[in-house]
């Protein structure tokens, strides 16, 4: 097939949810179908990596939204719209121009697009197209409502009343919207939404070659995330203490990109260690004995947890970071919800050292089984041929 992807960041690096979904979605499905990406990107620095992605690509028409723009979209859009903030951030004329341009110019048999933030340039497109979500917003803004300051609150009510009454629009939009899990998929409560898990590279994350020799905790992930940023602050606080009284020498890693002061202030917590952004995510959670992922609010499946599952890890989580996740409980991942659970837990496999190599063991053949995205690219394919049969035959 000839397919249009939109995307509303540069997809490579991969280091933030829809990036890495976009970049395997090209990797993946550029063996078998042709492939023009149309992306925003906000600096010139972003397409020093155009070549990672070129190699996947027929055509790639990056433009440009400067941040200063998108935050003047975002006040208007308080007065002036009934779009979802995020939505509004996203909007080019320039970028709506290039597009209409490249549709009426090319002959694509579907349009494959990523993240909500883009839907509103297709609300006079015909074509045959899907959206993936990745998340359900509403739930991740329900989530988060109920730990963020109460000063900021208004305005995580303000956008999840206008992302409920957008969500349900994109189903009338597209043919079939994606997300990564059920609970996210319940939300919508639409027919036209399919569920369809991330995947992770096995060949990347694969198996530790040595174990580490200190008691080492991982926590990796986008660290201005405000959901990442809330479990850690979580654990170092409510956690972090307990296990101290019985492993005095614990050593905690907080890895991911852009982390902010207040991540970067617990680095002065005695034991606990900032590193941010890292070359290969896959080579630092092999520093680890045990990765934990105290997920206090959030949505979807999170890749920290499948990423270090992969690399034979025993994760700990709590039931909300669990998710729709099909791995079992007390076999393939330990889940623990208070604090003091949360740090027993975590106790015993730093001293049980042959549980936790069982419970990785467990985990690396789960994702191994069920989180490919060769798996992934299989189950999107389904849909591209059920649109397009559709759209054929009518």
């Amino acid at each position: 097939m000839n397919l249009l992807f939109v995307t509303p960041r540069f997809p490579y690096p991969p280091l933030k949810g829809d990036q890495v979904v976009s970049y395997h979605r090209l990797r993946t499905l550029s063996q078998r179908h042709k492939i023009t990406l149309l992306t925003f990107y906000q600096t010139a620095s972003e397409l020093k990596n155009i070549a990672h992605i070129d190699c996947y690509c027929d055509a790639i028409y990056p433009i440009q939204l400067p941040k200063l723009q998108s935050l003047v979209n975002v006040g208007k859009g308080i007065f002036c719209s009934q779009l979802p903030l995020q939505v509004n951030y996203y909007y080019s004329q320039n970028f709506k121009n290039h597009f209409d341009t490249i549709i009426k110019s090319s002959n694509f048999d579907l349009v494959h697009v990523f993240m909500m933030r883009m839907a509103p340039y297709f609300h006079q497109i015909s074509a045959p197209k899907i959206i993936e979500l990745i998340d359900s917003m509403q739930l991740n803004l329900e989530r988060r409502l109920t730990i963020e300051p109460f000063h900021q609150r208004w305005l995580f009510q303000e956008e999840l009343r206008r992302v409920i009454d957008y969500e349900q629009i994109l189903c009338d939009l597209f043919n079939y919207v994606v997300v990564v899990s059920k609970k996210d998929k319940d939300i919508i409560s639409n027919q036209q939404v399919q569920v369809i898990p991330n995947g992770i590279d096995t060949k990347l994350f694969t198996a530790q070659q040595n174990t580490p020799l200190h008691s080492t905790l991982i926590f990796s992930g986008n660290m201005s995330y405000a959901p990442n940023i809330h479990a850690v602050k979580w654990f170092v606080k409510q956690c972090l203490p307990i296990i101290k009284r019985t492993i005095p020498e614990v050593y905690f890693i907080i890895a991911g990109v852009n982390p902010t002061q207040e991540i970067c202030n617990l680095g002065q917590v005695p034991g606990v260690k900032v590193i941010g952004y890292v070359a290969s995510m896959s080579e630092t959670l092999q520093q680890a004995n045990v990765a934990i992922a105290p997920m206090q609010s959030g949505s979807g499946i999170q890749n920290k947890i499948l990423e270090a599952m992969a690399s034979e890890l025993p994760v700990i989580t709590t039931t909300l970071g669990l998710g729709s996740l099909k791995a079992k409980p007390g076999q393939e991942i330990l889940v623990a919800d208070s604090p003091k659970s949360f740090a027993e837990t975590t106790i015993t496999l730093l001293q049980n050292r042959k549980l936790a190599k069982e419970i990785g063991h467990q985990a690396r053949k789960f994702v191994v089984n069920y989180h490919s995205w060769e798996t992934a690219a299989n189950q999107i394919e389904e849909l591209y041929t059920q649109i397009v049969g559709k759209n054929f035959s009518t």
